[in-house]
């Protein structure tokens, strides 16, 4: 992928991309931080703790996500595809390896709640969708049928 040339700014994919990404991380971060005081006024630091660790590995899981959306965002629709797909893989293998050494290590996570953990990563998620929808649908994505070849008259 070829660097702009200087002086001309990002292109209107990796803007967009770039929309979408504070949007989800807006979204995202307002979820959290609910979550977090409403299991902190529930039950005090180890819920709080606990929401927050479940939330920032899901803002972890989509900031990646999102990051590498706009690292290929004027790329050919396949390789888009290809890294998206990568990216998801190395993501979720992450999360597994996580899931694993947690079970492998629950005498020392016993401090956690896994009720706040679980409810603090689906507020993010939600947040960070809700985020990423109310910017999705006011962006202004140009549709157009490319010019040059006209249509056979068969």
């Amino acid at each position: 992928m070829a660097d702009p040339a200087p002086g001309v700014g990002p292109s209107p994919n990796v803007q967009r991309a770039r929309k979408l990404l504070l949007g989800g991380l807006v979204g995202g971060h307002l979820a959290w931080l609910a979550c977090v005081a409403a299991f902190g006024v529930a039950g005090g630091v180890r819920g709080a703790a606990s929401a927050a660790l479940g939330g920032v590995a899901a803002l972890a899981f989509f900031t990646i996500g999102q990051a590498v959306q706009i690292r290929v965002a004027d790329a050919d629709p396949r390789r888009v595809l290809f890294a998206s797909l990568v990216s998801y893989a190395v993501r979720i293998g992450a999360l597994g390896g996580l899931l694993a050494l947690a079970m492998a290590n629950r005498e020392r996570l016993s401090g956690l709640d896994p009720t706040a953990v679980a409810i603090g990563s689906i507020a993010v998620v939600v947040g960070w969708l809700a985020g990423e929808i109310r910017i999705f649908v006011r962006l202004r994505i140009p549709v157009f049928d490319e010019t040059g070849h006209p249509p056979d008259s068969r």
